[in-house]
Order: structure tokens, then sequence, then C-alpha cells
């Protein structure tokens, strides 16, 4: 009998193994199914429906981990209701608390980039942290960055590198990227613009914008490559046409002075400065509203050019601060008497 139980035992095994890795295989698929599920009922509800809306917002009340990373993203997202920052919060933090990888790295992401009442560079470290932790290569890269730069905590350029490192070696663009200008400029490693030139490559071929126009900028000083204009002048517009706003800048340079073997012309120039603007960015809002005021490449446009450099004046450009209050002076000096004495020959 017991020779009998022994062989029996050893019969089933194989067959209780494969039972129990059926059963695994099925509940995995299952995870899987309820994923894609939820993520079609969220594509509907981010188009404006309205039932599904009120599916993946009932899911979400229930506690179910992927619809209320949905939750989060609808509302960050901003297409079927007003943008919400943080509601997305709230639903981002109900996943990230039960272990959802990509919430706690979506909370790190508004905690660092949201509007000054809810940006907190504290918590966007250390949602980043928890992220990168479990092994999130963007959030290994956003961490490496804010450390490297002092946000969020003192600055600690070893342990940066350590988080760029672990980034790049899962081929994570940013991470490439951030890791080669390490290189680049020698920040806590050995100046070396070979290799900060091959993974900054790296990532501008995987479209990160600031890698394409970085690279841009390598072939044009010939800096860890042979110099090359053309490869320059096409890293520069994929960046550009990727709303990197120091790439439209440039490229309006280029566009202006005919560099780069490109014709000189004034009305794309305007063209690359008005989309520079629009991102915000200062330069350019500066020279789109000298642009406007002198006529150059578009017609003169007084109103339009003041609210640029006001525009630029707000976001901390000195010279277009110095252009504002100039105009303003002008502004409010009274205009002369028509009766005063010798006004006839003013």
């Amino acid at each position: 009998m017991r020779a009998t139980h022994i062989v029996r035992s050893m019969r089933f095994l194989p067959i209780r193994a494969w039972l129990c890795a059926f059963l695994c295989a099925a509940a995995a698929h299952a995870h899987a199914s309820s994923e894609k599920e939820i993520a079609e009922i969220a594509d509907r509800a981010h188009r404006g429906a309205a039932e599904a809306r009120q599916e993946l917002e009932r899911r979400a009340a229930e506690g179910d981990v992927i619809a209320e990373r949905h939750m989060g993203l609808l509302w960050i997202a901003g297409r079927a209701q007003a943008r919400n920052e943080a509601r997305a919060i709230e639903w981002f933090g109900r996943a990230a608390a039960k272990g959802d990888v990509v919430s706690a790295h979506n909370l790190g992401v508004i905690r660092e980039r949201a509007p000054m009442e809810l940006r907190d560079a504290q918590e966007a470290l250390k949602w980043y942290r928890v992220a990168a932790e479990k092994g999130y290569a963007r959030s290994q890269a956003n961490l490496g960055a804010m450390l490297a730069e002092g946000r969020g905590a003192p600055a600690d350029i070893a342990e940066a590198r350590s988080w760029l490192e672990k980034s790049a070696a899962q081929d994570e663009p940013r991470g490439r990227y951030l890791l080669g200008m390490l290189y680049l400029e020698g920040r806590g490693v050995e100046k070396n613009v070979a290799e900060a030139a091959r993974l900054i490559g790296l990532a501008a071929q995987s479209r990160d914008r600031d890698a394409q126009y970085r690279l841009a900028l390598l072939y044009g000083t010939g800096t860890g490559v042979d110099k090359d204009d053309a490869q320059a002048l096409d890293w520069l517009r994929k960046a550009a046409d990727q709303r990197q706003a120091e790439a439209q800048y440039l490229l309006a340079a280029v566009y202006a002075h005919g560099l780069y073997g490109v014709a000189a012309d004034a009305k794309a120039a305007v063209s690359w400065l008005r989309r520079g603007a629009r991102e915000g960015h200062a330069e350019s809002q500066f020279a789109l509203g000298i642009a406007l005021a002198e006529g150059r490449g578009v017609a003169p446009d007084a109103s339009e050019a003041y609210g640029w450099l006001l525009e630029a004046s707000r976001n901390g450009h000195a010279e277009a601060a110095r252009y504002v209050e100039r105009i303003r002076s002008q502004v409010a000096k009274p205009a002369p008497d028509p009766g005063a004495p010798g006004a006839e020959g003013r």
C-alpha cells in the first residue's frame, strides 16, 4: 500500500502542477482581459460617452485599481470635461496606494509640473522614487533629473547618475538623454563627448525631442560627431516639429540669417518665432514682439507687439521688461495742450 501510494503521488504530481499552472495562467488572462476591457471603456469615456464615464467611475468607486488609474487619466487629459489636476491626484493616489506603478509615476509628474498650488517637488520626488524602486524606467529618469538639479532634495549627482544608468539600461530614451548630458558636461562622470553623442543619438532616434535638439547642436558644432550642417538642420526640424521651444527659436534664427544652407526667409522665421512664443519661450516672445513692432517678415502691429513683449516680460525676460516700461512711460505722457504757447510748432 505504501508503494502504491507513492506511485499514485508520483503519477498525480505532474497533473497537480499542470492544474496549478493552468489556473495561474487563467487568472493572469482574466486580469489582462479586465485591463483591456477597462481601457476600452476609458477610451469611450475620453471621447465623451456618458455611459462609459459612468461605468468607469462605478468600477473605480468599487476599488478596481485599473479603473482608478484611468479615472486619473480622464481628469488629467481634460478632453471629456475640464482638466482637473486635483481630481487626478485623488484617483492616482488611490491606485498608487494599492501598488499601481503607473499611477505612482503619474503622481510624480503632476506634483512636479502642475500649477503652483499643487506643485510639490518633495512629493514628486517621493512618488518617482516609489515607481523607480519598482523598476519603472521613466520614473528612474525623472528621479535622476531631480536629484541632479537638487529639486525636492539636496543635489546628489552620484545617486542621480545611478538612477539614470538604471533607466538607460532599460533603453528608456529620457534616461539615455540625461545620462548623455552628464557625460557631455562631465558631471559625476569623466567628461566623454563621444559617449555623450552616442547616448543622445540613441535617445533622439527614439523621438526624445530634447535629445533631438541637443543632437542638432552637436552636429552643428562637431562635438562628439563629425560636423554636419545637413544633419544638424534635420534634427533641429524634428525637434521643432515636436514643439521643442528652443529648437523652434533656433530654427527661426536659421531662416532669419540663412544658416545651414537654408535661404533666408523672414516670413518663415516669424512663423517659427510664433510657434515658440505660443510654447511660452521668452526669447521667442521677445523676438516676435520686436518683429511685429518693426514689421520684419510680418505686417507691423503695435498692439500685438506690445502683447508679446509683455508676455516675455512676465516670463522673466529682462530686455522685454525694459521695452514694456518704455512703452508705458510714453503712453503715460500727457498730450500737448493745443492752446499752450508754442504748441503749434511741436
